[in-house]
């Protein structure tokens, strides 16, 4: 099973940089294209295409040997790359690990690790290199803490080599990056009469990186994930603390700074721990709480009337109620209510 279709590859065929049969003329032109290496040459004759395009920080880049030969560039420095087989099959030794790839297995190459790759006869391959300091201004990004503040202090971001290309997570990067290739014609009129906007093209670019980020294991998520679950350790009690708070006086009346002294926290603080584990306000986490009490009430006929409810929960603007329990539950208060008589 190829990654990508020669269809799908079309806009990238027709960026050659070069071909060659030549074992050094090919090696001087990798080494000037991506990365002054060594070059061990093997069985097979050398039958050698380049094609590069990139549209910003990245490159889009197909490269055939087509002989056997063993590639150790000690290490990328600059980029990050994704290798990714069309044909063949080669081998991605970075220490002691030793990984197979294919058409449906693939490599993510880490900046700062020496690495060395064999490539078997036969074997193209489509590769993304990634500027690492670019990778590192979109894991800032795509990793940073509710407050803004900086959770990524490892430059040399370290992924997992192995990166499978036929489970689910590997075919929607496909579909990514099958995409980016689409739009490699830029130059060319688009509707409308112009060209890609630069910035949407920046945008489509980080959002693939940001993909790479979030669902292939890398050092920056680790560190992502092990602060966020100490921030939770630490939010954890004074959230409790405020919900209680919240759920034991609903009908009266609540301010922030109510909750944020129940809870022992600044306003501040209580803010970004409700954003933070409730994707929501405080005060609109109350409205909730009250809105669900409501409903159970409603469901239950616990009191006289839909009115009585509202105002037990905390609401005396009735007609912002029914709007604000249709928005949350599909439906008025009064038909939770006659839903409950009729049962």
């Amino acid at each position: 099973m190829n990654a990508l279709s020669s269809q799908q590859l079309s806009p990238l065929y027709r960026h050659e940089v070069f071909r060659s049969r030549h074992a050094d003329e090919t090696h001087a032109l990798v080494s000037a294209e991506l990365k002054s290496h060594r070059s061990h040459w093997g069985r097979g004759a050398v039958d050698s295409a380049f094609y590069r395009a990139g549209l910003g920080p990245m490159s889009l880049c197909i490269l055939r040997y087509g002989c056997e030969v063993d590639i150790e560039p000690d290490s990328l420095d600059d980029f990050v790359l994704v290798q990714m087989p069309l044909r063949g099959r080669a081998e991605v030794r970075m220490g002691s690990e030793l990984v197979q790839i294919h058409a449906g297995q693939g490599a993510v190459i880490s900046a700062h690790r020496p690495v060395k790759v064999k490539w078997h006869a036969g074997c193209e391959q489509l590769m993304l290199k990634i500027e690492r300091k670019h990778l590192n201004e979109v894991a800032r990004q795509a990793f940073a803490a509710d407050d803004g503040r900086d959770r990524i202090d490892d430059s040399n971001i370290e992924f997992e080599t192995s990166f499978r290309l036929d489970d689910a997570i590997g075919m929607q990067w496909r579909r990514l990056v099958a995409g980016l290739v689409a739009l490699l014609p830029a130059a060319a009129p688009v509707m409308g009469g112009g060209t890609y906007d630069p910035q949407w093209l920046l945008h489509y670019e980080d959002n693939l990186i940001r993909y790479l980020l979030c669902h292939h294991p890398n050092s920056a998520r680790r560190q992502h994930d092990g602060a966020r679950r100490s921030t939770q350790r630490i939010d954890l009690p004074p959230l409790r603390r405020a919900e209680e708070f919240m759920q034991s006086r609903l009908a009266e009346s609540q301010s922030l700074d109510d909750i944020a002294h129940a809870a022992g926290v600044s306003r501040r603080t209580l803010s970004l721990m409700f954003r933070r584990h409730r994707e929501a306000s405080p005060m609109q986490a109350l409205r909730n709480l009250r809105l669900d009490a409501a409903h159970a009430q409603l469901a239950r006929r616990s009191a006289d009337s839909v009115t009585d409810v509202a105002l037990g929960c905390g609401f005396s603007h009735l007609s912002r109620f029914s709007a604000s329990y249709r928005e949350r539950f599909g439906k008025l208060p009064k038909e939770t209510w006659r839903s409950a008589r009729l049962c």
